[in-house]
C-alpha cells in the first residue's frame, strides 16, 4: 500500500487528499493548521469540479448563488455604474462559499471515506533515506518517510524548492475584510461587485457562514499605492468602505515559467505548483478543478509516474494561459492614467462578449 505524504493543511491539501479517497493508500497530512478567513468565489468550473471531486450533492448546502456581476467606477465618494451582467441569463451557475465551510466540507468528505493521519508540524527539508524512500525532516528533527510526497505548502515551501530550485517570486499587497452590515447585505443580494478607484480596485460579494450572511471584501492597491504607508488611512476615508475592518496581507506568484511540477515522486500542487495573480478569481477554483482531474487520473492509470506526467503536462499548459490572461486583466484594473478610456470600454462591453470571456476562462 502506497504511503502518501501531503505537506500543507489548507484548501489545496484537503482537495488533493480527496483525489485518493477511492484508492488503497495511507495518507498523512503534515502542516500547521491555518485560520481560514472570508469567502471563495465558485465559478462554474470550480463548482462542477467540487461535485465530481467529492461525489456529494450536499455541496449545495454550503454555497450562496450569485446571479449578478456589477462593475462600477468609484471616485470622490460617487459611484457610477458601468456594466451589469447576469449569469443566470446565460445559464451560468456562479456561487460563493465560506472558506471555513468549504475546507470543513472537504475534510469531512475525506474522513468519511479513508483513514487519514494528521501531524501538526512544519517541514524543513526533503531527503532520500537509506531505503530509497523519500523522507521529510520536521522542525523538531523527526524524519517521516513516504513513497509519494505532494507539496501543498505554497510558493515558499520546501517542495517547490526541491522540485524547481530557486524561483523569482513577486509579492503584492492585498487587503481583506468581511462585514455583516444589514443595509449592505440588502443592497448586495446575489451580487458580485467590482469597483475601480484611483487607489486600486475593490471586489465584494455576499456569502453564508454557519447560517449567517456576510459580505466578503478584497482591495488590491494599484502600483502607485502598493506598500504605501497612507493606504489604510485612504481606505478609512472612503465612505463606501470605511466601516470595514481591513486586514492587510500579500499574495505571491511566480515570474518565471516552470517546465514541470514533479520530480522523484514529489508532486507540486496548488500554489506550490502554479501561482498567478487573483484577478480572475480562479486560484481556488483551479485548485478544486486540478484535484478533480488528478482524481480521474488516479482512478484510471496504474503508474504514478504516468499520472504525474499527464497531470504536469496538461495543467502546465492551461495555467500558462490563465497566468497571461490574469496579468492582462490585473493591469487593466490598475490603470490610472487612462481610467476614463477603460471605463468607457467596459460600459460598451456586450453581454455576449462578457459571456464569451468568462467561458474562455472557465472552460478552455
Amino acid at each position: 500500500m502506497k504511503k502518501i505524504l501531503i505537506i500543507g493543511n489548507s484548501l489545496s491539501a484537503w482537495s488533493v487528499a480527496s483525489a485518493f479517497i477511492n484508492k488503497k493508500v495511507k495518507i498523512t497530512i503534515i502542516g500547521n493548521k491555518n485560520n481560514t478567513f472570508g469567502a471563495q468565489q465558485l465559478s462554474p468550473n470550480g463548482f462542477e469540479a467540487l461535485k465530481k471531486l467529492t461525489q456529494n450533492d450536499d455541496v449545495k448546502n454550503i454555497v450562496y448563488e450569485i446571479i449578478k456581476f456589477q462593475i462600477n467606477s468609484y471616485n470622490n465618494n460617487e459611484t457610477r455604474n458601468l456594466k451589469n451582467f447576469y449569469f443566470n441569463e446565460f445559464d451560468l451557475k456562479y456561487f460563493s462559499a465560506s472558506r471555513e465551510m468549504l475546507i470543513n466540507f472537504l475534510i469531512k468528505n475525506v474522513k468519511n471515506n479513508i483513514q487519514i493521519n494528521e501531524i501538526n508540524k512544519s517541514c524543513v527539508d526533503i531527503i532520500h533515506g537509506e531505503s530509497g524512500k523519500l523522507e521529510v525532516l520536521t522542525d523538531d528533527n523527526e524524519y517521516i518517510s513516504a513513497d509519494i510526497i505532494i507539496g501543498c505548502d505554497g510558493v515558499n515551501g520546501i517542495t517547490r524548492k526541491y522540485v524547481c530550485g530557486t524561483t523569482s517570486i513577486v509579492k503584492k499587497q492585498v487587503f481583506r475584510g468581511t462585514s455583516n452590515d444589514k443595509k449592505q447585505l440588502l443592497l448586495k443580494q446575489k451580487t458580485l461587485e467590482l469597483n475601480f478607484s484611483n487607489y486600486g480596485h475593490f471586489v465584494s460579494y455576499p456569502f453564508i457562514n454557519n447560517n449567517k450572511r456576510y459580505i466578503n471584501y478584497v482591495f488590491i492597491p494599484n502600483r502607485l499605492f502598493q506598500n504605501s504607508n497612507e493606504i489604510l488611512d485612504i481606505l478609512k476615508s472612503i465612505s463606501k468602505f470605511a466601516s470595514i475592518n481591513w486586514n492587510d496581507g500579500y499574495f505571491y506568484f511566480y515570474e518565471d515559467e516552470i517546465q514541470t511540477i514533479h520530480k522523484n515522486n514529489v508532486l507540486l500542487f496548488g500554489d506550490a505548483g502554479f501561482s498567478f495573480e487573483p484577478h480572475l478569481a480562479q486560484v481556488g477554483n483551479n485548485i478544486i478543478e486540478d484535484a478533480s482531474y488528478l482524481k480521474f487520473l488516479v482512478e484510471n492509470t496504474n503508474s504514478y509516474n504516468e499520472i504525474f506526467e499527464n497531470f504536469s503536462r496538461n495543467t502546465c499548459k492551461k495555467k500558462r494561459k490563465l497566468k497571461s490572461i490574469s496579468n492582462i486583466v490585473g493591469n487593466s484594473f490598475g490603470i490610472n492614467t487612462f481610467a476614463k478610456l477603460r471605463d468607457k470600454l467596459v460600459s460598451n462591453f456586450s453581454d455576449q462578449l462578457m459571456c464569451n470571456f468568462f467561458k474562455k476562462v472557465w472552460y478552455d
